[in-house]
């Protein structure tokens, strides 16, 4: 079921606010940067309904995190969730406006370890402030971290797929996830589901990125031959693509990405504290 623009109406009509212009309209969710009075919000609408049950549950649970954490790595919500439509047919909220440029923009080549290394560690504040309240981000990607151009540093967006781990009744069919970020446990393989440990792989995915401009595990046109690459852990070498790299940055990255999920670093505040004592 696709937003809909009485959808959109009823959403400005709901929290207040007018269209600035559009951020990422299409199919099920859209986004827009929006005006309430002189500051400038993200308004995030989703269409629900028979083809979609999970998309409502979702919503409340994105809203209900941002709005419970107050991390300055993470992004933060900016009103409550409101219910559109009577039966329900959408929802939307509020976010705080973030200037400066997705991730993925910014991963055209090779960075420093220093430079890497910086945006590994925001990251990992952020999810931490996450995996601190037993909740794993589980589709982490370049798309969903944004650098800010106020003061270069990197917040996590996005995490509509998260999953708290010690409640029941949260999780959708399946495991979500991005081609090319996908961790082992994506995969539902003998490792199980994602864990912050997941999360953990997708911050050495993302180093990768950044020291690279390559996917550890690239994706292909053959999704079978990709998807049993994931699941061994079938990574490409990083001291062959960086010779430069020091060992123990090598072998950080490396644990990262390790196919068994108790090989890596527990969480990322345990990812964060090796980074730090390897700078």
């Amino acid at each position: 079921m696709p937003v809909t623009d009485d959808l959109i109406s009823q959403a400005l009509a709901a929290l207040h606010v007018a269209i600035v212009r559009p951020l990422r309209d299409g199919g099920q969710k859209t986004v827009k940067l929006v005006a309430r009075g002189e500051d400038e919000l993200v308004l995030k609408v989703v269409a629900v309904g028979s083809s979609s049950p999970a998309a409502l549950s979702r919503a409340r649970r994105e809203v209900e995190l941002l709005g419970s954490i107050d991390d300055p790595h993470l992004v933060h919500a900016a009103s409550q969730l409101v219910e559109l439509g009577d039966p329900v047919e959408g929802a939307a909220w509020l976010e705080e406006f973030l200037d400066g440029e997705d991730l993925d923009a910014l991963l055209t080549g090779p960075w420093t370890w220093a430079d890497a290394a910086a945006m590994a560690a925001d990251i990992a504040a952020g999810l931490s402030a996450l995996h601190a309240i037993d909740v794993v981000h589980r589709d982490l990607s370049a798309n969903n971290v944004r650098r800010l151009s106020s003061d270069g540093s990197y917040v996590v967006m996005d995490p509509g797929f998260a999953r708290h781990v010690l409640r029941a009744g949260l999780t959708v069919g399946g495991q979500p996830g991005t081609a090319g970020y996908l961790s082992p446990e994506h995969l539902q393989s003998y490792s199980g589901v994602p864990t912050a440990a997941s999360d953990v792989f997708g911050l050495g995915i993302l180093m990768f990125l950044a020291l690279t401009a390559e996917f550890p595990i690239p994706a292909a046109a053959d999704e079978a031959d990709y998807l049993r690459r994931v699941t061994v852990g079938e990574t490409q070498d990083l001291a062959l693509l960086r010779p430069d790299l020091s060992e123990s940055q090598i072998a950080l990255v490396k644990r990262a990405l390790h196919p068994q999920s108790a090989r890596r670093f527990r969480n990322a505040a345990k990812f964060a504290g090796a980074l730090e004592a390897i700078a």
